[in-house]
């Protein structure tokens, strides 16, 4: 093994998703974890971008966040505590997470050239646009002297690294901007430091700064050399729709939710679906409502796509393979006064909600985002 990563292949899966709500990321970092700890599984790389989402590590304190809950909640930032090292950080979109998901019994019990591997991989991704980024002692991450970039600057992060080790698998990972929102980053003591900024790709570059995806495609290549990782096939996730079904009520806009039955869940919910091979989402998203409620309406995108572990327990599978599904939001405008017919295999009960209500029914992030799409656009129309 080399001083900076790994050098011996090692045999791994790279799962590169687009959104994933923080709550779900925890859940599949879970199930990825206890499926790697088994003899014989490959190691896991996910890739993804995530809501707007301040996470406080095991050295945090809350007065590492300045700004109070219900001013958080309106700007749409939520706030998790997790088991990774560190301190206060923040993840959003135009950021790139990597979560390297990694059994280093065997002959890698060597956290420190991990932590080394993704460092560099994150080093040399700034190099390719033309940004030099280094170590800082005693300051886990990389940083950028900003001053070579504009008149004032001073050492600022680019990229940070929380881990966390259990029976030596590893977890979280790595944060690595490109063009995140940075005022969000001015609400809280990032990382622990007082004294220093943070930076992206794009702060740095301006207009010459790489879309996400070419800066993903490169931190994806480099993350795969310095952990040696030896790629192996994947399941691509299934698809799936979500059309959030309402009308025009006598107080307002009211949604359907629907009560799954116990067999498939026994949570509420309103129209989802999967999608059948040769659909578009749009034909799935209209044949999901009628064959759920014998309903047709006027379908908008809502401009979401999130993607999730499938929990086996819920959607049982032949085989012990970890699933993942991508599911493509819509809402569906019906009419006031058309009845509902539910498919009794589906759901046992329906009911209008408002849209408060609605929301405090709903068990997954991805549907209460849906719901304030929704919420926005109706406001706005």
């Amino acid at each position: 093994m080399s001083e900076i990563g790994f050098s011996t292949l090692h045999p791994a899966q790279l799962r590169r998703f687009g959104r994933v709500f923080y709550p779900a990321g925890l859940r599949l970092q879970k199930a990825l974890s206890a499926h790697v700890s088994q003899d014989g599984k490959p190691d896991q790389l996910v890739i993804l971008e995530h809501d707007p989402v301040f996470t406080l590590g095991r050295n945090a304190t809350p007065a590492d966040i300045h700004m109070s809950d219900d001013f958080l909640a309106a700007q749409g930032v939520s706030v998790h505590r997790t088991d990774r090292g560190g301190e206060v950080t923040y993840h959003g979109p135009g950021q790139i997470v990597a979560y390297p998901i990694c059994n280093l019994r065997g002959g890698r019990e060597d956290v420190g050239r991990l932590v080394r591997g993704l460092e560099e991989a994150m080093i040399r991704t700034a190099a390719d646009f033309g940004v030099v980024a280094d170590r800082l002692k005693g300051a886990p991450g990389i940083w950028v002297d900003t001053a070579r970039y504009r008149t004032g600057g001073g050492l600022e992060k680019l990229g940070a690294i929380g881990l966390h080790l259990s029976r030596w698998i590893t977890t979280h990972g790595i944060a690595f901007n490109v063009r995140p929102n940075l005022d969000h980053f001015r609400w809280i003591t990032p990382c622990g430091f007082t004294d220093k900024g943070v930076c992206s790709l794009a702060s740095l570059l301006g207009e010459a700064a790489p879309s996400l995806e070419a800066a993903t495609d490169r931190l994806q290549a480099h993350l795969t050399a310095c952990l040696a990782l030896d790629l192996q096939p994947v399941r691509e996730p299934s698809r799936s729709v979500s059309a959030m079904t309402w009308r025009r009520g006598p107080a307002g806009p009211e949604v359907l939710m629907m009560l799954r039955v116990p067999e498939h869940g026994l949570w509420w919910q309103s129209v989802t679906g999967m999608m059948e091979p040769g659909e578009t989402p749009e034909e799935t998203a209209h044949r999901e409502l009628m064959e759920e409620t014998g309903l047709s309406g006027t379908l908008r995108p809502l401009g979401l796509s999130h993607s999730f572990w499938v929990d086996p327990a819920i959607v049982r599978f032949p085989d012990a393979e970890p699933r993942f599904n991508t599911e493509i939001c819509f809402s569906m405008e019906v009419a006031p006064e058309a009845p509902v017919r539910l498919e009794p295999l589906e759901h046992s009960e329906c009911k209008w909600c408002g849209l408060k209500e609605a929301h405090d029914l709903m068990k997954w992030e991805g549907s209460k985002a849906a719901l304030k799409l929704l919420e926005t656009w109706l406001a706005q129309a």
